[in-house]
């Protein structure tokens, strides 16, 4: 079950420095490079995603992909991405035929190479086993999901936090014991939770807990698709 679930389920991955270590946020180097791994989740199964079109978009701009790469047979693939000497405000897109498409927004514009962005394509019927049978609220094929990964300043995953969006969710799932329960009521120690039912558009998402500032961040939560964030201070 926990292989199924995906104990990591997000595209900026755990335990790395989140991407981007340049001092000053709002400039970048006229070229990055964003890598990372794609993986089939399939029931039990957990298999290198050869083939996955990956594509980076600016926010700014949706309909025209600033460069496209496909993994693969190990499911690699390597993004070089023109900035204009910006910090790049945008997404990955990554589409396999037979998964819902994945959606990356990462929790600040990207300013330096990141290489640990592992994408994870999720079938139809692992979305229906965490929402519907584990998070106790199936998921609207009309509405988004937006799976989010609370990250300290390290970019570690962070328990005891709470998540929260505008608009908000039909519901709140976290993760417990490694895999998404109903019961649970803030992040265990993987920092994983989900956002289900989220009416479709942008939403802005936050985190909360105790000791600890949290920034939001907007994302756009399309229907039928799968949509990854961290939540980082």
């Amino acid at each position: 079950m926990r292989t199924t679930l995906i104990l990591c389920l997000f595209a900026l991955g755990c335990g790395d420095d989140g991407g981007g270590s340049n001092p000053d946020a709002s400039t970048a180097p006229a070229m990055i490079t964003v890598s990372g791994t794609a993986t089939k989740r399939e029931g039990t199964s957990s298999n290198p995603a050869a083939g996955v079109v990956v594509n980076g978009y600016k926010n700014s701009d949706p309909n025209t992909s600033l460069v496209m790469a496909t993994t693969d047979a190990a499911g690699m693939y390597s993004l070089v991405i023109p900035t204009g000497g910006v910090a790049l405000d945008g997404y990955l897109k990554a589409t396999l035929t037979g998964f819902l498409d994945t959606y990356l927004y990462p929790p600040k514009p990207l300013d330096a190479d990141f290489a640990s962005a592992s994408l994870n394509m999720v079938n139809q019927s692992t979305l229906d086993l965490l929402s519907g049978t584990l998070c106790g609220m199936a998921q609207d094929g009309a509405k988004g999901l937006v799976a989010v990964l609370v990250v300290d300043a390290n970019f570690m995953p962070v328990a005891g936090a709470t998540i929260s969006s505008t608009p908000t969710a039909a519901k709140y799932c976290y993760n417990m014991g490694g895999f998404p329960n109903k019961n649970a009521t803030m992040t265990d120690t993987d920092g994983i939770a989900y956002m289900i039912n989220l009416a479709p558009g942008d939403v802005t998402v936050n985190a909360s807990k105790s000791g600890s500032t949290f920034l939001s961040h907007k994302v756009n939560a399309r229907a039928g698709t799968l949509t990854t964030t961290p939540i980082a201070p």
